[in-house]
């Protein structure tokens, strides 16, 4: 999300003038957005261990990244910041730091170690000219396929290892009266099927070239020119319905067994536990066709803003601990679906999912960065759209979106 810099330097100035608000000692007011219900279940985790610490959580929670990213920005620059609140990882946490926005949060990192008990990619970007600013709480991983066991079982296939395997399936699951490739209608979520897509037809190396190296003629080349031809066969899998259709009510097709897969971020797995569904039983997971071994992250941070309140900087002390404790952080993603960030966090207890996915993201090699982590929030927002347009509009070919796509990484270097 795109913010002035009119609105950056108010908001510092605001941080820097406001008077104490005598609030309650360790209160935290929390903006997120996490309102799904596994979500809702999931930060309920954190508030209740907070409140036990002595803490009082008061929750913020907002539909939508923009509007809770937009409600945080204006109470920053109006003075009364909250305590914390939840941000995307790499380009936008370091874009708030760069104003002097964030609490530096190196005494914590350095009692708790933090340093050498998250991935050095995550460590990289929860910090900023060498201090921690931000508390990573979970590992979610973008390109997960899951399916209904029971829609497979009924039209005879089995999970696909590429894409091409899942496109000849389709007539099977079609003829027993099944979607076959249930997809909402935002534009997020069909960048986020397009990534798994670049990784399953151009492999690592090329989407490491792309999203890390933002290499523009790889961008234009043949291998995106095959990924944009595979969305495009990819497309008559889905349904009619899917236009507007969110992400949850989407993994709901699965759930319900009206589709047969859906490749979506881990936070699904969330959704499928809160309707009372068993990985391995009434669902299953496996990284999608040709992403066997990668792993696609996003990472949910929470940041805390600058205050003089010397209460609010207690509670933000207190919540920063919380929220890296490793057992809290087990606790919570077996709500939220995915993995720890800590690499010291026992995962025994969690579930066939989370074990597929630690032992994946355990290989370094493996660990690919989502769009957030990967460019700006402008770049991202323009790759949204170009995917979006091309999903709608048949007469742009390949050629054409993957030129334009070029055109976007050259201009976020």
């Amino acid at each position: 999300m795109k913010f002035s810099r009119a609105l950056y330097l108010s908001a510092v100035f605001a941080l820097a003038s406001a008077p104490s608000s005598h609030a309650s000692a360790q209160t935290a007011d929390v903006i997120h957005w996490w309102t799904s219900g596994s979500e809702s279940k999931a930060v309920k985790v954190f508030a209740t261990e907070f409140e036990k610490r002595g803490g009082k959580w008061i929750d913020n929670a907002v539909v939508g990244g923009q509007p809770a990213q937009a409600l945080a920005m204006s109470r920053i620059a109006g003075g009364q910041p909250p305590a914390a609140l939840m941000w995307n990882i790499g380009v936008a946490v370091r874009k708030l730091a760069e104003q002097g926005i964030l609490t530096d949060l190196d005494a914590e990192a350095k009692a708790g170690g933090w340093a050498d008990k998250i991935p050095p990619l995550i460590a990289r970007n929860a910090s900023y000219e060498g201090h921690f600013v931000a508390v990573p709480v979970d590992i979610h991983a973008d390109n997960w396929l899951w399916y209904s066991t029971k829609v497979l079982a009924d039209a005879g296939v089995e999970p696909p290892k590429t894409f091409d395997e899942m496109i000849a399936s389709a007539d099977k699951i079609k003829a027993k009266g099944y979607i076959p490739l249930a997809v909402g209608g935002e534009p997020w979520q069909q960048a986020l099927l397009f990534r798994s897509v670049m990784v399953g037809v151009g492999g690592k190396p090329f989407y490491k070239k792309v999203m890390i190296d933002h290499d523009a003629d790889a961008a234009a080349g043949p291998e995106m020119v095959k990924s944009f031809d595979m969305l495009r066969r990819l497309k008559p899998l889905t349904d009619e319905g899917m236009a507007g259709r969110k992400w949850n009510d989407t993994a709901m097709l699965v759930a319900s067994d009206k589709a047969a897969f859906q490749i979506m971020g881990d936070w699904v797995k969330g959704e499928f536990k809160a309707a009372g569904l068993t990985p391995g039983k009434e669902f299953g997971c496996q990284l999608s066709p040709g992403n066997q071994d990668a792993y696609i992250m996003t990472v949910d941070v929470f940041v805390f803003p600058k205050t003089n309140d010397p209460d609010k900087q207690k509670g933000q002390q207190l919540l920063a601990n919380v929220m890296m404790d490793p057992e809290v952080q087990v606790a919570f993603n077996k709500e939220k679906g995915a993995i720890p960030p800590r690499l010291d966090a026992d995962v025994g207890s969690l579930d066939m999912c989370s074990q597929l996915g630690k032992k994946v993201v355990s290989v370094q090699d493996n660990q690919l960065p989502n769009a957030a982590l990967a460019m700006s929030a402008d770049a991202e927002g323009q790759l949204g759209d170009l995917v979006a347009q091309f999903w709608s509009d048949p007469s742009m070919t390949s050629e054409e979106a993957a030129k334009s796509f070029s055109g976007i990484i050259a201009g976020d270097q």
